[in-house]
């Protein structure tokens, strides 16, 4: 029972990890009208402007809350294999990844001059973000100190780059127009490496 959870969980990653690729296509590829067009008060659906303020804000939520599901089923599965101190930054990881999401949540539902709400999931995210990218630096290291090299690389890489790209960026190194991609493609394809993950292990239990 509890293994065919698990591997559903793989696919609920790799949906995610769809989500948020579907996000990192420039709006210059959807059709008119765009943003810097004249206002629209109705764009059409699949236009570029109904993309920027319909389909990215829906896909980041929908993106963000099946990858806490999903590695929320990792740490289920592992949680009796785990040290403690890998225990605890899982958790540090998933806690800061469902505030994003409360951030994101916030910020999209706030209205043109809603600065309080605004300022509020900015606030959030500064303080999750942080957690997000040490609790997963932590998380897959210890995978990688127990030769699950995969998971392990799966955890550490993404956050590592974003770092770097922060860095980079505050020193005055411009990456537009493919900044988001340096963190949203790394990001995709760790959620496909742990969907899988989860996806063959409980294959493979079933088989036995």
């Amino acid at each position: 029972m509890w293994r065919r959870s698990y591997r559903l969980a793989g696919p609920i990653l790799g949906l995610s990890a769809v989500c948020l690729l579907v996000t990192a296509v420039p709006l210059e590829l959807w059709p008119t009208p765009r943003p810097g067009d004249s206002y629209v008060f109705n764009p059409p659906p699949f236009s570029a402007i109904w993309v920027q303020r319909t389909l990215r804000p829906g896909l980041v939520i929908s993106a963000n809350a099946l990858l806490v599901v999903g590695m929320g089923t990792v740490l289920r599965r592992d949680s009796a294999s785990m040290s403690r101190l890998q225990r605890a930054f899982a958790l540090g990881a998933l806690f800061g990844a469902g505030a994003c999401l409360l951030g994101t949540l916030l910020f999209t539902t706030a209205g043109t001059n809603d600065i309080g709400r605004e300022l509020t999931a900015f606030l959030i995210w500064a303080l999750a973000i942080p957690l997000v990218i040490l609790g997963l630096v932590g998380w897959g290291a210890g995978y990688l100190r127990s030769e699950r090299t995969r998971l392990g690389a799966a955890l550490t890489v993404p956050p590592v780059l974003a770092v770097a790209y922060i860095g980079l960026s505050m020193a005055g190194i411009d990456f537009s127009p493919v900044g988001r991609l340096l963190v949203i493609i790394p990001t995709s394809g760790m959620a496909l490496v742990v969907g899988y993950d989860l996806w063959t292990d409980s294959a493979v239990s079933e088989d036995r």
